[in-house]
């Protein structure tokens, strides 16, 4: 059997399971529950069957040592013990050793799958050792090595129900199928064994789970489970693997009930270039999608009825294919937030601070374009927090805190945009000092007194200007918020920030949903057709002179007893103002609201967003291009830059 064919699905595999161990050994680290033992050593034990199946040495060697250690903790009292009993909570020093152990591990499995040589001999011969080592003095002192002191008594077997043997549990015989094309069968077997294990006990397995890593191994398996699960309950565990054409689960007390042979399997991995192809051509036909109207609409082609039909019958089968590939591409952003928790938790041990990292909003879906683009970003933002924003236990004490700093990444849906924002309850910025360096450092004119939190912001993300006092590993550059701002406003979206000295900062993204079509509003500029992004448009009006009034900052539109700033965009894009009649476009970006005088406005419409590769030193206005349903080139304006 060719495995490099199946390389990507073991890595995809693979990945998921390394999360779920950094996941479960952070909940082990912060509450010491001795119940996360079975899910760390489920998920090793998975990994290793996998690598076993695809033939990776390194990385089955050292998960079969991460296994050994993690069987100790599940049965403390050695193999002769009941297996009733609960398993051992970890210290803190086998806590740190899994955490090693896992870090070697993904570096194994990446440079697995990229046929490249592995970790260290000298390196992964250390780690192996003093994993075996660890192992055999838990062995012989299973209280003080494996958990401290303090944990004795505080576990009970009532909490661990997946190991009991309650009387009310049914006998359950779970007959499994997998699909037909299903890759590596053997691996998807113990996939289905991972879901079902914290179900129950597993009475029995047929046919044996050494015989799954066979040629031969069919993809038919049945297990007989001790649980007191609901059949629904034991079906959607199954087919929550994945690969799975069939389920039938028989219980003791009543028939089993039949399940179509025919069925199809609820999720499908799809190699990510199909699905950017399958984007492109879609935006191709968006755009034949407005030609062909605009040519149904031409009086002078005099059009048919059917011709007419024709079109719009057009129309609404692409918008609804464009809706359905769109929806395709949505991914939870839980997969960028879950790469967090353990960057954050190795980070503050470095500084030594004290951090409860939460996230909020993580079944949002988005783009998965745009998940892959803020990760930087992110981790930008909360390394900043991290050390800069929140203060060490001591200096909290002082400032009547808790000792532990609190750090949040939230998301939420704000009408056609995303919002991400991390929260600290650190220091906050200290207004003066960004001050008294930016004028130091000549990036702020000596006239200015007092900075708002725009005005903060903008120093900050100016290239180069940091407050850190030593460049380290961690800051002191001047290149995060820099980054971040820039990073932004590529992706169409806007940043803004909140402090408060010595209560904490904000800092708040505002993305689209999907980087790849878009709503806009189409204008002319001077002969020009720009595209407005739709989701900054509040309203637009007609051109009124008496509207407007004169201030000191220049032109201001009254709307509703509420003055808003005129920005004339045929001066911007260095054109002269317009004499005869236009038009006033009001946005909103960042909390702020401004009005845009254009010279005509054209459409709304969708248009396909391409990305635009900026020339050395011009203007920042734009974030990308679109071409038109005549054929025509246009501008997305960038109107964070533009207001």
């Amino acid at each position: 059997m060719d495995q490099s064919r199946y390389a990507e699905l073991f890595r995809a595999e693979a990945r998921e399971h390394l999360a779920e161990l950094d996941a479960t050994l952070l909940a082990c680290e912060r509450d010491g529950d001795a119940a996360h033992v079975a899910t760390l050593f489920r998920s090793t034990h998975t990994i290793k069957g996998m690598a076993a199946a695809m033939r990776y040495g390194v990385v089955e060697r050292i998960a079969h040592a991460l296994e050994t250690l993690l069987e100790v903790a599940r049965h403390p009292h050695g193999d002769g013990a009941p297996r009733t009993l609960p398993p051992a909570a970890l210290s803190a020093e086998t806590v740190a050793l899994l955490f090693e152990g896992t870090d070697a591990l993904r570096s194994a499995v990446e440079h697995a799958v990229a046929g490249h040589a592995d970790l260290e001999p000298i390196a992964l011969a250390s780690l192996l050792q003093r994993v075996a080592s660890h192992a055999a003095l838990a062995r012989e002192h299973p209280v003080s090595a494996i958990a401290p002191p303090a944990t004795e008594g505080l576990f009970t077997p009532a909490r661990f129900a997946a190991e009991s043997s309650d009387s009310t549990d049914e006998h359950q015989s779970i007959q499994v199928r997998l699909t037909a094309d299903c890759p590596l069968k053997g691996v998807r077997a113990m996939l289905v064994m991972a879901r079902l294990t914290p179900l129950g006990a597993v009475l029995d397995v047929v046919p044996a789970q050494d015989r799954w890593l066979a040629d031969a191994f069919d993809g038919v398996f049945t297990v007989t489970l001790r649980t007191s699960a609901t059949v629904d309950v034991l079906e959607a565990a199954v087919r929550a693997a994945g690969d799975v054409a069939r389920v039938v689960v028989a219980e003791r007390r009543q028939a089993a009930r039949p399940a179509p042979t025919n069925e199809l399997m609820e999720t499908v991995r799809v190699d990510r270039r199909r699905l950017d192809t399958l984007l492109e051509l879609v935006g191709e036909l968006v755009i034949n999608r407005d030609r062909l109207s605009r040519l149904a609409e031409d009086s002078d082609l005099s059009p048919t009825r059917a011709l007419t039909r024709a079109a719009y019958d057009s129309a609404r089968l692409i918008s609804a294919l464009q809706h359905e590939v769109l929806q395709t591409r949505m991914v939870p952003i839980g997969q960028v937030f879950d790469r967090f928790p353990r960057l954050v938790r190795d980070l503050a041990h470095t500084l030594g601070k004290d951090v409860a990292f939460v996230t909020e909003g993580r079944e949002l879906e988005l783009d998965r374009a745009l998940v892959d683009a803020i990760s930087d970003p992110l981790l930008h933002l909360l390394r900043n927090a991290l050390d800069h924003g929140i203060e060490d236990g001591p200096t909290r004490r002082l400032a009547g805190k808790p000792a532990a700093g609190r750090l949040v990444l939230r998301a939420a849906r704000d009408r056609a945009a995303v919002i991400l924002q991390v929260e600290d309850d650190g220091r906050g910025i200290d207004r003066e000092a960004v001050r008294q360096r930016a004028q130091r450092q000549g990036v702020l004119p000596d006239t200015v007194t007092a900075l708002d939190d725009d005005a903060l912001l903008q120093l900050l993300a100016h290239p180069g200007f940091s407050t850190a006092q030593a460049v380290t590993s961690i800051s002191g550059r001047g290149v995060g918020v820099d980054v971040v701002a820039t990073r932004v406003r590529a992706l169409g979206g806007t940043l803004s920030m909140e402090t408060l000295e010595g209560q904490g900062t904000v800092f708040t993204l505002r993305l689209p949903v999907t980087l790849a079509i878009a709503r806009a509003l189409l204008v002319q500029v001077a002969g020009e057709t720009y595209a407005l992004p739709a989701a900054h448009m509040v309203e637009a009006l007609e051109y009124d002179p008496a509207m407007i009034v004169a201030a000191s900052s220049g032109e201001r539109l009254v709307l509703r007893e509420e003055q808003l700033p005129v920005i004339h965009v045929r001066e911007r894009f260095g054109r002269p103002r317009q004499t005869t009649d236009s038009h006033f476009v009001v946005v909103e970006v960042g909390g702020r609201r401004a009005a845009l005088l254009v010279d005509t406005l054209i459409a709304q419409q969708d248009i396909v967003v391409k990305p635009l590769v900026a020339v050395r030193g011009s203007a920042p206005w734009f974030t990308g291009a679109t071409v038109l349903g005549d054929g025509t080139p246009s501008l997305i304006v960038d109107l964070g830059s533009l207001t």
